[in-house]
């Protein structure tokens, strides 16, 4: 059922909204200013009916959108694009259910120049939602199976290809998700390249399918926390989900672009494995890192540049990256994170 329902429904409702919606206008427009006669009394009509009709795929549109915005797997950089669609969407919807509902009471007359008026306005709305629509799919991959596969819903990553960590990866899975998220680029965490984590470690760019390194050895438990920061970094390169979550504490709280995930399973059903991809097809190189340690509580700030290809773009970034630990247990456990990145310019080149 999943499989009928996402991605496709939404994409095949909207059609219907906007065609009749559109279409119904111009008929009004032109059952207005053209001569009296059958034609235009014939027009009059189906431009009422058109207008109903388009209202109703319009329910059942905005609907579908809504379980679309809540399920596919995206990035940082489209889940932006996927609420600005959805906040254009829905006063746009909106506007034209209450035209239909005004033009059905009145529908004996001719339509007014106030109710063109509004209505003209009410369709270019729409024509910038459906903008945005396509921008979605054709500029960040939603819903495109041959993109990486993520499961998971969230909604926060903020990558763009030719990012980084925090900002420039661009992930879509054929799952879910898609919080799954596959970094490809410049944003946040997720959406064209993936994280920047300042680790040394490093994989061939673009090469996603080099056999990673094994994370650390769970006998042998990273014994500081900058230890545990490059173990961490070493693990997302690896893809190896049970090192990550042994460094992670349950209730972690990872933020980027603008958003955050707060458990280890949150960030697991989301954009980890975006993370995962995007770590493993470039490379790190930390430039500077300050460790302020006090007690049983950490912060390690690292600042590191990304350079590789990632499916398909160019990734040359800068990426700041902080964690901060809490030792449980006599073990140092990652309980927050943060990255944030920016494509690598002229005078950024160190």
């Amino acid at each position: 059922m999943e499989n009928i329902i996402e991605p496709n429904i939404h994409p095949i409702l909207v059609h219907f909204a906007y065609a009749l919606s559109i279409t119904a206008f111009i008929s009004y427009v032109l059952a207005s200013f053209t001569p009296s006669g059958k034609w235009r009394e014939t027009l009059r009509p189906a431009a009422d009916w058109m207008l109903a009709f388009g209202a109703l795929a319009i329910i059942a549109t905005i609907a579908a959108g809504f379980q679309a915005y809540f399920t596919v797997a995206h990035d940082g950089p489209s889940h932006a694009a996927m609420t600005t669609h959805r906040n254009w969407a829905v006063p746009s919807g909106v506007a034209i259910l209450l035209l239909a509902l005004w033009r059905w009471m009145s529908r004996t007359k001719p339509a007014s120049v106030i109710f063109l008026t509004f209505l003209a306005a009410a369709a270019l709305s729409l024509s910038v939602t459906a903008w945005w629509g396509g921008k979605i799919v054709y500029g960040y991959g939603l819903g495109v199976k041959s993109m990486p596969t993520v499961t998971g819903e969230g909604h926060d990553h903020e990558h763009a290809p030719g990012q980084g960590h925090g900002d420039e990866a661009t992930a879509e899975s054929s799952g879910d998700h898609d919080d799954g998220h596959d970094h490809g680029t410049a944003d946040d965490h997720e959406s064209g390249e993936a994280h920047e984590h300042g680790d040394t470690a490093s994989a061939e760019p673009g090469n996603d399918s080099a056999e990673p390194a094994a994370a650390f050895d769970a006998d042998n438990y990273p014994t500081t926390p900058e230890a545990v920061v490059d173990a961490y970094s070493t693990a997302l390169k690896a893809k190896d989900e049970s090192a990550i979550r042994a460094m992670l504490a349950p209730d972690v709280i990872i933020a980027e672009g603008g958003g955050a995930e707060r458990s280890v399973d949150e960030y697991a059903g989301h954009h980890m494995p975006a993370d995962m991809a995007f770590t493993a097809a470039v490379d790190f190189s930390v430039k500077k890192r300050d460790v302020i340690a006090r007690e049983d509580l950490a912060t390690v700030i690292s600042e590191s540049q990304v350079h590789g290809t990632f499916r398909g773009e160019n990734v040359h970034s800068r990426m700041m990256e902080t964690m901060v630990l809490r030792r449980d247990d006599d073990r140092w456990r990652i309980v927050h994170i943060h990255w944030s990145s920016a494509p690598i310019t002229g005078e950024h080149e160190h």
